[in-house]
C-alpha cells in the first residue's frame, strides 16, 4: 500500500473493527507446548517498504544493518510494478537484500497482473533460488479498492487471486512457493460475496493482522485454534500473521492507539511468543522503520517502526535482538549438544495467578532447553495515555531432566542472564512480559 493509504486506513480500520479483533474460537489443548528454537526465530518476520524511496527505507545499507541487528531474515514488502523509477530503485533494493539471504513474502499489489507479477518472482528467485518464501494475497480488500483484468472490487480481488494461485502452481520454479490468503476479505459488506467453505484454489495459508486496540496486550487476539474469521471453513490449514504491530506514540483514548518504546517492546515480545503458542507459523512485525521523521508527533502511522527515522534501534528492536542472540546455537558457554539426549520436562507453577501463565519449551541447536514463561497483566492505562508495571508474581520453573546449572533471561534488558544457579528449579520473579529460563545441560566430559 502507499503512505497515504496506510495513513487513511489506521482510522478506517479502527472506525470499522476490521481485521484487528480475531476472537478466540479454540481449545486451549490447541496449544503448541513445544518448539525448536531455530523453528521460533525463523517465524519472526518484518514488514519492510522499499519503494517508499523518499523517507528512511531509500537507505538501502541501514535496512540490511537493521535486519543484521535484529537477526532476523524474513521480510515483508509489495512486488514492485511498473511505475517508473521508485518500482526500479525497488526491484535493485529487494534483489540485493535477497544477495544478503533475506526471504521474502511477496504482496500481490492490486493493478499487476498474474503474468507480471510471476515473472518479476522468476527473476529474484532464479538471481537467489529460494528467497521468495511465500506470496501474498492482496493486502485489506476492504481498505483498499483491487482492480484486476479490467475489474474492480471484491469479485476482482477473489478472480486476481484465483488467477495468481494457479499462475504459481503452474510454474515450475514457484509451485512450491505457499501462497497466504488476501486479507479484508471478513469485512466486504456485500452479503452475494462470501469468501466461501474452502481455501482450495485461492491460498495455502490462512492469514489475519493483529494489532491490539486499547493499549491491550496481544494475547486477547492471538488464540490457539483456526483464526474466527476461518472458522466456517473445512480447511485446516497454516496460518500467518502478516501484521502485528504497536506505534511508539503514546496516546489515551480508545481503539488503535500508541504506547511508549518500553510498552512497546513489551507487547511485541509477547505477541511472538502468543503467535508460538498457537501454533502460527509466521508473524511479520509492522514495520521495521518510522518512514518519515514526525518530530510534532502528528502521524500514528510514522510510529510504527522498530528503528526510528534517524535508524535509532528502539527497545522493542534491542528486545528482538537480544531474543535471537539468547536463541542462538552457540549460547558462548562452552555448552554442546549431546547425542541421543532426552528432552527435558519443563512443568511452570503459579498458584494465585490471576492472568493465565503461559509456558513455552524452545530447544537450542546445542541441546538446551530454553523455558518461556508470560503472562499478560494490563500495561497501559488507556485513560492517561501512560504505562503500567504489573506487580510480579513468583513462579516456580522446574527442569525434570539433566541440567548441570540454570540461566534465567530477561530479553528486555539484556541477552545475558540476570542469574546462573547451579539448581534444576528456579523461582522467577514474573510480571508483564516473557521471561526466560535456559537448562544447561549436564553432558559427559
Amino acid at each position: 500500500m502507499t503512505r497515504g493509504e496506510w495513513l487513511r486506513s489506521i482510522a478506517m480500520v479502527a472506525a470499522m473493527g476490521a481485521i484487528l479483533c480475531q476472537s478466540p474460537t479454540s481449545r486451549a489443548a490447541d496449544a503448541r507446548t513445544v518448539m525448536d528454537a531455530s523453528a521460533f526465530v525463523k517465524m519472526i518476520g518484518i514488514c519492510v517498504h522499499m519503494p517508499y524511496t523518499d523517507g528512511a527505507y531509500a537507505n538501502l545499507p541501514n535496512v540490511l544493518a537493521d535486519l543484521k541487528f535484529l537477526g532476523v531474515r524474513n521480510v515483508r514488502d509489495g512486488i514492485p510494478g511498473t511505475d517508473g523509477v521508485p518500482s526500479l530503485q525497488a526491484r535493485d533494493a529487494l534483489k540485493r537484500m535477497a544477495l544478503e539471504g533475506i526471504k521474502f513474502n511477496m504482496i500481490f499489489p492490486s493493478g499487476l497482473g498474474a503474468g507480471a507479477a510471476i515473472n518479476y518472482l522468476q527473476i529474484l528467485e532464479k538471481a537467489v533460488p529460494g528467497s521468495v518464501a511465500y506470496v501474498e494475497g492482496y493486502n485489506e480488500i476492504n481498505n483498499f479498492a483491487v482492480s484486476f483484468d479490467g475489474a474492480t472490487g471484491p469479485e476482482a480481488a477473489l478472480n486476481g487471486q484465483k488467477a495468481l494461485y494457479h499462475a504459481i502452481k503452474a510454474d515450475p520454479a514457484l509451485k512450491a512457493v505457499p501462497v497466504i490468503d488476501l486479507t479484508g476479505f471478513d469485512m466486504v459488506k456485500d452479503p452475494k460475496f462470501t469468501h466461501g467453505s474452502s481455501l482450495a484454489g485461492l491460498a495455502d495459508v490462512m492469514n489475519i493482522h493483529v494489532y491490539a486496540q486499547n493499549g491491550d496486550q496481544p494475547e486477547r487476539w492471538i488464540a490457539p485454534g483456526k483464526p474466527s474469521i476461518y472458522a466456517a471453513m473445512k480447511d485446516d490449514l497454516p496460518k500467518a500473521i502478516t501484521e502485528f504491530g504497536y506505534a511508539t506514540r503514546p496516546e489515551s483514548g480508545w481503539l488503535v492507539i500508541g504506547v511508549d518504546e518500553r510498552t512497546q517492546a513489551k507487547g511485541i515480545l509477547n505477541g511472538l511468543l502468543d503467535a508460538a503458542r498457537a501454533g502460527f507459523d509466521v508473524i511479520y512485525i509492522y514495520e521495521l522503520l518510522d518512514e518519515k521523521a514526525d518530530p510534532e508527533n502528528a502521524e500514528l502511522g510514522f510510529h510504527f517502526g522498530l528503528f526510528t527515522f534517524d535508524n535509532r534501534p528502539k527497545a522493542a528492536a534491542k528486545t528482538i535482538r537480544n531474543l535471537t542472540s539468547l536463541l542462538a546455537a552457540d549460547d558462548g558457554g562452552g555448552t554442546r549438544a549431546v547425542a541421543g539426549a532426552q528432552a527435558v520436562e519443563v512443568v511452570v507453577e503459579a498458584p494465585g495467578a490471576k492472568e493465565p501463565v503461559h509456558s513455552l519449551a524452545l530447544t537450542k541447536a546445542n541441546g538446551n532447553p530454553v523455558a518461556a514463561v508470560w503472562r499478560e497483566p494490563p500495561f497501559w492505562n488507556r485513560a492517561e495515555g501512560k504505562p503500567l508495571e504489573a506487580p510480579p508474581l513468583q513462579v516456580t520453573v522446574s527442569f525434570k531432566g539433566a541440567c548441570r546449572s540454570t540461566r534465567t533471561y530477561d530479553v528486555l534488558t539484556s541477552d545475558q542472564p540476570v542469574a546462573t544457579q547451579a539448581i534444576a528449579t528456579v523461582a522467577l520473579s514474573l510480571g508483564d512480559h516473557g521471561q526466560f529460563v535456559e537448562c544447561v545441560r549436564a553432558h559427559p566430559p
